[in-house]
């Protein structure tokens, strides 16, 4: 058997009669596998070509995003307040061209996971209720389990057992958390009717600290020490305080500075191919879609270090960039026709910008039984 890329080309050849057959995907692949173990038997070997797109890599394999709240663009680089954000910055790979696409909150916090704002009810930015939903939209949540993948939301000072304000499938529906510091307006994924209305995608609605008042959002960070804990999709709503909502610049840039190192530095940063996204909401108010820059950056192993690009992206951007990492389809037009942020990670050399893989091409990394 002769292995080039991953699977590539299956050659068996101790005969003269040779069955080729080219795979033009990977759900053909399957088809033509009991055949390959039939001819082996028989003693007619088999060619299993597939093309040269399926060896291609996706960009990461996990991704963590959090939401910070409330800032331009502006407000950040350069500023006195935010040194680690800045270092961040500096360090990784920053989008100057990111822009929010509404105000005020949640609007923005549907786009990232809709591919749509709502904004006819959203704008309100009130909690989930009759009248303030998103009803049976689809969302992120659907792509990925459609597509045998993991996802977890992570909320500061959320109760980890609903006893009020509960939803059908026990979701907490409620306003302040455990601490009073937490806001359903910051938790997208309460406002869409099939994640509420179930008890399994309830139960990945989670706090991210075993206490109030935020930090060091311990159960968060268990979960990274091993591929078997950690979800490929991973999002963290830091509190009213630690997001720069309700407290200072400074406050969120000391949680950063806090929590991330110790995210880049968990088990499954330093040992499997890992994203982190750290992007604002929105600006303070002053600007309006497409100018309402925000900071907007990846880091980890996967991502280029020391990069940043003016290219104009924004929060479908980001739903458009998972979608591609994992084959997914669009949710709307919005996401079908957003920019991928592909430019900002470590790619191979036959990449996304070269050859693309269909869907159902996407392959595990070795020894990796969390993808």
């Amino acid at each position: 058997m002769e292995e080039t890329g991953v699977f590539r080309n299956i050659q068996v050849r101790p005969s003269a009669f040779t069955l080729a057959i080219p795979i033009t995907d990977w759900k053909q692949a399957m088809v033509f596998l009991p055949l390959l173990f039939v001819s082996l038997a028989l003693g007619a070997p088999m060619n299993v070509v597939l093309p040269a797109s399926a060896s291609v890599s996706h960009p990461f394999n996990y991704i963590v995003t959090i939401l910070m709240e409330n800032h331009d663009l502006s407000e950040i680089l350069g500023s006195s307040q935010a040194p680690f954000m800045n270092q961040l910055a500096s360090s990784g790979s920053l989008a100057t061209g990111y822009s929010a696409v509404n105000h005020p909150s949640l609007p923005n916090y549907l786009a990232l996971i809709s591919g749509q704002d709502f904004a006819s009810w959203s704008t309100s930015d009130r909690p989930p209720g009759p009248g303030f939903n998103a009803g049976n939209a689809t969302n992120i949540v659907d792509s990925l389990e459609a597509s045998g993948l993991t996802w977890k939301a992570y909320m500061e000072d959320y109760p980890s057992t609903c006893t009020n304000n509960c939803s059908p499938g026990n979701c907490y529906l409620g306003d302040g958390g455990i601490s009073g510091l937490y806001a359903p307006r910051h938790n997208p994924f309460v406002y869409f009717d099939d994640i509420v209305n179930s008890s399994a995608r309830c139960s990945r609605i989670v706090p991210a600290n075993s206490s109030g008042n935020g930090a060091p959002d311990d159960l968060f960070l268990a979960d990274l020490q091993s591929p078997s804990t950690s979800s490929n999709f991973m999002w963290l709503t830091p509190n009213v305080c630690n997001d720069m909502h309700d407290c200072s610049v400074s406050t969120g840039d000391t949680y950063l500075s806090q929590l991330v190192p110790m995210i880049l530095g968990s088990n499954l940063f330093t040992h499997q191919k890992a994203g982190l996204f750290i992007v604002f909401d929105e600006g303070n108010g002053d600007h309006q879609y497409p100018n309402d820059q925000v900071y907007a950056l990846w880091a980890g192993s996967v991502a280029k270090t020391g990069f940043s690009s003016s290219n104009q992206f924004n929060h479908y951007s980001f739903l458009k960039t998972i979608e591609t990492n994992w084959h997914l389809p669009a949710l709307t037009s919005n996401d079908q026709n957003a920019t991928p942020m592909l430019e900002f990670f470590n790619l191979p050399p036959d990449g996304p910008h070269g050859h693309h893989p269909k869907q159902g091409q996407l392959m595990k990394d070795p020894g990796n039984s969390n993808q």
